[in-house]
């Protein structure tokens, strides 16, 4: 018995050195700071970005705030009294103004990380965990008012504003999807590779009549279908099932007792539904139809101009983004969340001037400014067209609708399209 404890002993010995023998292999091959604060960095409070260039240009240059925030000066204050109690941090000296300020300038321009890090005179990892975590506090506190799912009423209250701004009756948002380029994911294949030849998720949004986002979903693989994509989606599902709070059906006119659902619009790449509404598909259409997806196309372009003033603001979101998919979400999730904010905060209209977006005169489409500024680089490549059934209501639906905008719902501008042998948008 005390030879078997005895052996017992040494064995137990002998796992314990060769334990300690390989923590110091494992401590030995550890990367080893050379310094708590690099040499280059230890002026940071004094002679980094913050203090140098941000702090000065907010009293004085109102226009240069704007290009480093994408917000005036007074939205910049009320934006970081939201956000600096959740952003103040007792053991770190860098206050909430410069964390703030650091994340909008890396959303707004789309420069790197390190080019940052070099500018503010902080080390690349404190950049890179400041824009995580401040880019989760703003879509955390700032969704829950600005990127809140509509209730009942305003659904009610966006339907009369795309009646009054794009003569679309019973219309409670248009709804579009993105792709969102990233890095290839460590050993993900081609799972996120997708149609365009990239590495993407996909972001899918609704927006109401005046450019702010109503939705949002994000995180699907860039690899998956179209449908999928649009059937996985929480809102998707929401809209199949018919569990949006929308309001009851109701006529389309006063000359119509007849009632007619509330309904989104949207391209070729989503399914026609009683609640959902798509172009007809081909090109040697009939008056009305052809009629139907000139006047549909017009409330279609109000996601369409959503997403392109999101992307010419935030310059961020037509790069790369180099991060895992799930900081890559946080990223864009802020980005939409601070557009509204802005849209809705910004009362002299720096953000979105009135020429910014495409506006109709007649007939006449102008195109906004926005376009031009992303003309010369890659826009957000949107989800793929594709032919879908639908259910044998909706088609009579949408053949109502049809209807409506050459009788009662019709309106002068739209009679040019007779010049045209196929319809400018099909």
């Amino acid at each position: 018995m005390d030879s078997e404890n005895k052996e017992i002993s040494d064995l137990f010995l002998d796992l314990c050195e060769l334990y300690k023998l390989y923590e110091e292999y494992k401590n030995s091959n550890k990367r080893q700071r050379r310094y708590a604060v690099r040499p280059i960095n230890q002026n940071w409070a004094t002679s980094g970005y913050q203090l140098q260039v941000f702090r000065q240009i907010k009293t004085l240059e109102p226009a240069e705030v704007f290009s480093h925030t994408r917000m005036t000066p007074v939205v910049f204050e009320l934006l970081l009294n939201l956000v600096s109690s959740s952003l103040r941090k007792p053991k770190q000296r860098i206050d909430p103004e410069e964390r703030l300020s650091l994340v909008l300038l890396y959303l707004s321009q789309g420069v790197s990380i390190q080019s940052i890090a070099w500018s503010y005179k902080l080390g690349k990892t404190t950049v890179r965990n400041i824009i995580l975590e401040t880019c989760e506090v703003i879509w955390r506190l700032l969704s829950p008012v600005y990127v809140s799912e509509p209730t009942e009423k305003q659904y009610k209250d966006i339907a009369k504003d795309f009646f009054n701004m794009w003569n679309l009756p019973n219309c409670v948002g248009a709804v579009d999807g993105k792709h969102i380029a990233i890095k290839c994911p460590a050993s993900s294949g081609s799972l996120y590779f997708n149609y365009k030849k990239f590495f993407s998720i996909v972001l899918m949004a609704t927006c109401d009549a005046k450019y702010t986002f109503t939705t949002v979903s994000i995180g699907s693989y860039g690899s998956q279908s179209d449908g999928g994509i649009f059937q996985l989606s929480p809102f998707g599902q929401s809209l199949m099932q018919d569990t949006l709070p929308l309001p009851p059906s109701a006529p389309l006119s006063r000359q119509s007792l007849e009632p007619f659902p509330h309904y989104f619009v949207g391209d070729a790449a989503f399914p026609l539904r009683p609640n959902l509404m798509r172009p007809y598909p081909g090109s040697n259409l009939t008056r009305s139809k052809r009629i139907f997806n000139y006047r549909l196309s017009r409330g279609r372009r109000v996601i369409e101009n959503a997403f392109g003033i999101a992307a010419a603001r935030w310059r961020i979101l037509r790069t790369t983004i180099e991060c895992a998919p799930e900081n890559c979400e946080k990223i864009v999730l802020a980005c939409l969340a601070l557009h509204n904010f802005i849209m809705l905060n910004d009362q002299s209209r720096w953000y979105c001037p009135e020429n910014y977006v495409d506006r109709f005169e007649g007939n006449l489409m102008l195109e906004g400014e926005w376009r031009r500024e992303i003309e010369s680089q890659r826009s957000l490549p949107p989800l793929r067209s594709a032919v879908r059934r639908g259910p044998a209501n909706a088609f009579s639906l949408r053949d109502r609708l049809a209807e409506y905008f050459v009788n009662e719902g019709a309106v002068s501008f739209q009679d040019a399209i007779d010049l045209a042998t196929s319809g400018p948008y099909v």
